[in-house]
């Protein structure tokens, strides 16, 4: 990850992203985005806490070993996952809702870290009351998303919106990159990232 001691703020930032329903907006907008870089875009010049990625797994077993193989490459960028079955459609669409485990995450996070913002690549409404909650704390929230799939409850709620479509070459029409030839003998680690599940915290 870039770092750029000279520019770095007090702020500490910790990101949330849904994978899938992500790259399906950007796909929609005819875009396809560097998720390494734009962690590092969306964190650069503040304190980096953590970045989740939330990623569904295919529920057929070539796609899902693709996937699998996406997995490993973006936790050797240093993301941390958390996986489950995906869902098929009768449409042949891949449904995958992280919903619940990405809220109480935030929530479990921010009670034990207090950041000072927290950036939820998403477009969900369902995530509205929970940056309500967020700005209760006094935690900045910012919500990164394609115009297009973000909904405008949840871009109304937050302190700043960022359009995933508009933030230039440093971070578009990339592929996942390859991890560094140095983590070729990986390191002992679970297959899925997966936190106890914890009650929400307390208004």
């Amino acid at each position: 990850m870039r770092t750029v001691p000279d520019t770095l703020t007090h702020e500490r930032v910790a990101i949330f992203a849904d994978y899938r329903s992500t790259l399906d907006a950007l796909r929609r907008a005819g875009r396809q985005i560097d998720l390494a870089a734009l962690r590092d875009y969306l964190a650069e010049g503040r304190h980096l806490i953590e970045a989740f990625l939330y990623i569904g797994i295919h529920p057929l077993p070539e796609q899902a070993q693709a996937d699998r193989a996406i997995v490993e490459r973006l936790r050797q960028h240093g993301f941390l996952i958390r996986t489950k079955p995906a869902q098929l459609l009768p449409t042949g669409q891949v449904h995958c809702a992280f919903d619940l485990e990405l809220a109480l995450d935030v929530q479990e996070f921010a009670a034990r870290t207090r950041p000072d913002i927290v950036v939820l690549v998403t477009g969900s409404g369902d995530f509205a009351p929970l940056a309500q909650r967020l700005r209760l704390q006094g935690i900045r929230v910012e919500v990164a998303s394609a115009p297009a799939g973000v909904a405008p409850a949840l871009q109304a709620m937050a302190n700043g919106f960022i359009d995933l479509t508009q933030i230039g070459a440093a971070v578009d029409n990339l592929p996942v990159p390859e991890p560094p030839l140095a983590a070729e003998v990986p390191l002992p680690e679970p297959d899925d990232f997966e936190l106890e599940e914890a009650a929400p915290v307390p208004a």
